[in-house]
């Protein structure tokens, strides 16, 4: 399993993340300096959240390519809905991965062709749980839903799975047991947010088979040490 750091944007400014009724309390951190610092303590890949992009605007995309062009880690964005132009112009900005959300309109055979344009470089986000963290257009699905939807995307050519929404911090009293389902029944990486505040809650994760963990503010806060995480993992 690799741990990859994840951040948020709003607003062209970059947060560290948190709940997201909280973010105008939060003091913005240097989008360059803290991808550097990244880098340093031994990790390859950040995962930008674009807030903004889940009402449908394209206020980052500016912030994006300026992380990217630093060069030091590969870039996975997410937020918003499934929408080709805003793909391609991620990954032509050089974005190594996105990661789309289904809405309630968006089946696996709408999602095949853009899939096939760019074969492992879309990662297909599944909400369950907190309704908080769930996409505002979608019903959330039950979880036999969601391993019969992991199931599927299988046989088109995704980057993998990301888990989201399973508790209101992405870990505690997270239904584990259906991430292990969703790892067993999926052919391709699943991916999973969580808040560890410990190197034995991440090695919990790896034991479940999930391929990557974006991890969040325990690495902002000092709760796990960021050369310590990213020493235990294949980063």
């Amino acid at each position: 399993m690799i741990i990859i750091p994840t951040a948020e944007l709003r607003g062209s400014t970059l947060y560290p993340p948190g709940s997201h009724r909280a973010i105008t309390a939060r003091v913005p951190i240097d989008a360059i300096g803290t991808q550097r610092a990244f880098a340093a303590a031994g990790f390859q890949q950040v995962h930008l959240y674009d807030l903004d992009a889940d009402s449908g605007r394209d206020l980052n995309e500016t912030l994006i390519a300026e992380i990217v062009r630093d060069a030091l880690l590969d870039v996975i964005v997410s937020g918003g809905s499934i929408c080709e132009d805003r793909v391609e112009r991620l990954l032509d900005a050089g974005v190594s991965q996105v990661i789309v959300c289904l809405t309630e309109h968006d089946d696996i055979d709408s999602l095949a062709p853009l899939a096939e344009s760019v074969p492992g470089q879309l990662i297909v986000r599944l909400d369950v749980g907190d309704a908080a963290l769930s996409q505002p257009t979608r019903r959330r699905k039950s979880s036999a839903e969601m391993l019969d939807l992991a199931n599927d995307l299988s046989s088109i050519p995704i980057g993998g799975i990301f888990v989201h929404g399973l508790s209101s911090d992405g870990f505690p009293g997270s239904p584990l047991r259906f991430v292990e389902d969703v790892v067993e029944v999926s052919s391709v990486p699943v991916f999973c947010r969580t808040e560890a505040t410990s190197v034995g809650e991440l090695w919990a994760l790896e034991h479940l088979g999930i391929a990557a963990a974006l991890l969040g503010s325990s690495l902002y806060d000092g709760k796990l040490d960021a050369g310590t995480v990213a020493h235990h993992f294949d980063n």
